[in-house]
């Protein structure tokens, strides 16, 4: 069985604050004489579910294009419930006691709960998130080198109310350190049976120098 998990990307579509919405422009339409529907998609990098890849962060890291296709591909995902409200931070400690099966997975998918705001209250889904702390980063970074990837339930991996330690944790998991763990960040994690779950597939959209784009994330379950 396969289940989408990324959310359809629209106009209302909720996000960080500040960051323009998706807008569509017709270019060619049939109700006007033209021999197909055609449109401009104008949207952030950074719009709904998406993958941050290194250059994000760091200069001169791999943007999205520039990964290996098996960078997207996770054989061994590990999907943990790490219960937050506004503002609460997943740090080191809330992973620890998961070690050992961190240790085989090569990606991370930390469901939270938070989701449930992003229909009923998108305001308080894009700016009361949850976030990732520095020290968390940093363990993952440096005592799991099979993660590639860390999906989140939550519009960032940063707090908007905390943004200088978001930008460090986002530095630390791009690769400041060496070794680099991309964050997909606004995933529908809610649909997942963490005791079923086979394979994902993280497949982004391959815009050449772009360093982060919109994604398609896919669960496999047995």
């Amino acid at each position: 069985m396969f289940k989408l998990l990324s959310y359809t990307l629209s106009g209302d579509s909720p996000g960080w604050p500040g960051n323009p919405a998706l807008a569509l422009e017709e270019f060619s339409s049939l109700a006007k004489g033209n021999a197909a529907n055609t449109c401009m998609v104008h949207f952030h990098n950074h719009s709904g579910t998406h993958i941050d890849g290194p250059n994000h962060y760091i200069s001169g890291g791999a943007k999205i294009a520039d990964l290996p296709l098996d960078y997207f591909i996770y054989e061994r995902p590990l999907l943990l419930d790490i219960p937050k409200s506004e503002h609460e931070k997943i740090g080191a400690a809330d992973l620890r006691p998961h070690e050992n099966a961190l240790a085989r997975a090569d990606l991370l998918m930390l469901r939270t709960g938070f989701s449930k705001y992003r229909d009923r209250d998108p305001a308080r889904y894009g700016a009361e998130g949850p976030c990732i702390t520095p020290d968390c980063a940093e363990y993952l970074v440096t005592a799991f080198e099979s993660l590639k990837a860390l999906a989140i339930d939550f519009v960032s991996i940063a707090s908007y109310r905390d943004q200088e330690a978001g930008n460090e944790a986002h530095r630390i998991l791009l690769g400041e350190k060496g070794h680099f763990i991309c964050p997909i960040e606004d995933v529908n994690l809610g649909l997942v049976d963490k005791n079923a779950l086979k394979r994902v597939f993280a497949l982004p959209f391959f815009i050449g120098g772009a360093d982060s784009t919109p994604v398609t994330v896919i669960a496999e379950e047995e």
